[in-house]
């Protein structure tokens, strides 16, 4: 058998943090620097549990946006990780996030999509908490005796750190975590091209929800992945919607920003003009110079498509495209967070976005583009969640999981030195020098101990 293409046991070396069950060790079966990536790492229900303590509970992870919770007790149910959160702006206009569950026996305080409050109570016992956290009220208080219930230490449980970036809301269960401008990094000159080219950016309605039947790398590994759009999507392509060559898409820079961020800028096709200017009507383009600098203007002003994930699940899809054969391409922001409720099943969120200054027209036709072509009836994602969960039921069997993924393309591919950003800009987008990046930040994860609590690694 090739040994690009199957797994060396022999090779692990012998440490308890990073060994399996079965002496494999991780280091050796996800070996990013010669992009071969283990099929095991995609359903195994070992790894996944190592991924709850190691990555989830951890790292920082997006929450909602401002546009989402604009006035005092406004209030959006999401995930912190794989914990159920509160994101709630508080009766003096402070943004708080609190695990979704109450002191007592645990029940989900707040059991809606989105509302507006200025208490919380539970439905199981009738605990009752202000907006701000504070238990306001616990059932029965008469019988309990002293000392038996202290209220102010009882309130809903923060998360370890909260803090905001361009409107966006991140938070991490980790007291130990670095702040957040330190974990984006270099990301952020690259956030600032897509959450303030133009000014704010808001949210328009609510997130498209759905579980889909793969794993959650599936569908992370697929966000920093150009080269499948023209096979993937054939319908599209056949349809007019895209351009019939195969490397339509292949005409820009792939980068890695470091902390496992990482992202691309497409031009789009030759002689394709709609994807300019990130796909926003010319009216918007001076915009640009307004709000950044020559460097991410001239980014912004070049290229009409853009992907990036900031580690470990949070996607932005700058796309250019239309929603029918009749009408002209236009831009699409979508942001999409994906976290997993097993192995093999995952849970997706797609919000659509666009710029506060967006003249209406143009408004309009982006979301009808939005609403055809993404979430559960949206062309793209019934395309690509096929190929996720098959690519998935496929990884599943022993025999698979004796064997790597290839993630070679562009392995010896040299940074481009005329690239205008910060971290390495490859040549080309066309490649899986992203893809690399994002597992060797998964194996960095993975691998390294960590302080715990009491100081110990664990």
């Amino acid at each position: 058998m090739s040994a690009v293409s199957t797994l060396s046991h022999a090779a692990a070396p012998a440490s308890p943090f990073t060994r399996l069950s079965n002496g494999e060790d991780l280091s050796a079966i996800v070996r990013p620097e010669d992009g071969l990536i283990s099929r095991r790492i995609f359903t195994d229900p070992e790894v996944y549990a190592l991924e709850q303590e190691r990555i989830f509970a951890r790292a920082w992870f997006f929450l909602g946006h401002d546009s989402e919770i604009p006035q005092p007790g406004d209030a959006v149910t999401r995930v912190c990780g794989i914990d159920p959160v509160i994101l709630i702006r508080d009766d003096d206009g402070v943004v708080r996030a609190f695990l979704n569950s109450c002191r007592h026996r645990g029940m989900r305080v707040c059991r809606t999509d989105r509302d507006n409050v200025r208490f919380l109570r539970c439905p199981y016992h009738g605990w009752s908490y202000r907006n701000n956290g504070e238990l306001l009220a616990a059932s029965c208080e008469n019988h309990y005796g002293e000392g038996e219930l202290e209220k102010s230490a009882l309130g809903l449980i923060p998360v370890a750190h909260l803090a905001s970036y361009r409107g966006l809301h991140f938070a991490t269960w980790d007291k130990a975590a670095p702040p957040l401008e330190e974990w984006l990094g270099d990301m952020r000159w690259y956030m600032d091209i897509i959450f303030a080219r133009t000014g704010e950016l808001e949210f328009v309605g609510v997130p498209q929800v759905w579980d889909a039947e793969c794993s959650w790398k599936f569908a992370t590994d697929n966000f920093t992945d150009n080269f499948h759009v023209f096979w993937t999507h054939q319908s599209l392509v056949q349809l007019g919607l895209l351009p019939d060559f195969p490397d339509f898409a292949a005409h820009g820079h792939m980068v890695t920003a470091g902390n496992g961020h990482i992202l691309h800028f497409v031009q789009g096709a030759p002689g394709e003009e709609a994807t300019m200017g990130l796909g926003l009507p010319k009216s918007m383009w001076p915009r640009f110079a307004q709000n950044l600098n020559p460097a991410q203007a001239e980014i912004a002003m070049q290229h009409g498509y853009s992907a990036g994930t900031m580690w470990p699940n949070f996607h932005w899809l700058q796309l250019t495209t239309a929603a029918d054969i009749e009408t002209q391409p236009v831009g699409i922001l979508n942001l999409r967070l994906e976290y997993p409720l097993s192995p093999t099943r995952t849970r997706m969120y797609s919000w659509f976005a666009i710029d506060k200054a967006a003249p209406a027209d143009y408004r309009k036709i982006s979301y009808e583009n939005y609403v055809r072509n993404f979430g559960p009836g949206g062309i793209f994602d019934q395309d690509d969640m096929e190929n996720w969960e098959e690519c998935t039921a496929a990884a599943m069997g022993p025999a698979a999981k004796r064997h790597t993924l290839h993630h070679r393309m562009g392995l010896k591919r040299k940074p481009d030195p005329a690239w205008k950003g910060p971290g390495i800009g490859y040549p080309d987008s066309y490649g899986e020098m992203t893809q690399r990046a994002w597992y060797g930040e998964w194996l960095r994860w993975m691998t390294k101990p960590f302080a715990g609590a009491n100081g110990a690694s664990r």
